[in-house]
């Protein structure tokens, strides 16, 4: 993948981070989420590299087309839906660590997700946070 953008998360609830660094996907840390799964509940762990679909299922299966129900591991409140996504599935929703947030669509395997920030300066310090070249 070129150009990856990392992002790290934290729970819209309870603040605390989601990232996991035992498990990792993509050669990295995974954002790790409590998942209700057909009826089962266990663990997804998801790419942190935006654009990166790829992920991890611990105690649920990989169901395509499922709709997941997400709950924070710390707190236990479900992530916040945030609208419908043109599959008409719920959307959710992760704090970045720097300002913004991460949409998601919760149907697996589906693509639509989205990052969105309020201050256009947090953009810019995530994009500057992982400019390796220092021109930014």
């Amino acid at each position: 993948m070129t150009n990856q953008i990392k992002v790290a998360v934290n729970c819209p609830s309870c603040g605390k981070s989601l990232m996991n660094s035992e498990i990792q996907i993509d050669n990295l840390p995974s954002i790790g989420i409590d998942a209700k799964v057909g009826g089962k509940t266990g663990k997804i762990y998801l790419s942190q590299i935006y654009g990166s679909y790829n992920k991890q299922f611990e105690g649920v299966e990989d169901i395509p087309e499922t709709i997941v129900d997400f709950i924070c591991p710390e707190c236990r409140e479900p992530l916040p839906i945030q609208k419908v996504c043109n599959c008409n599935a719920p959307v959710a929703a992760l704090n970045l660590e720097i300002g913004g947030m991460v949409n998601f669509c919760t149907r697996n395997g589906c693509s639509h997700h989205s990052v969105e920030f309020n201050d256009l300066n947090d953009a810019l310090l995530l994009c500057q946070s992982q400019d390796e070249t220092q021109y930014m």
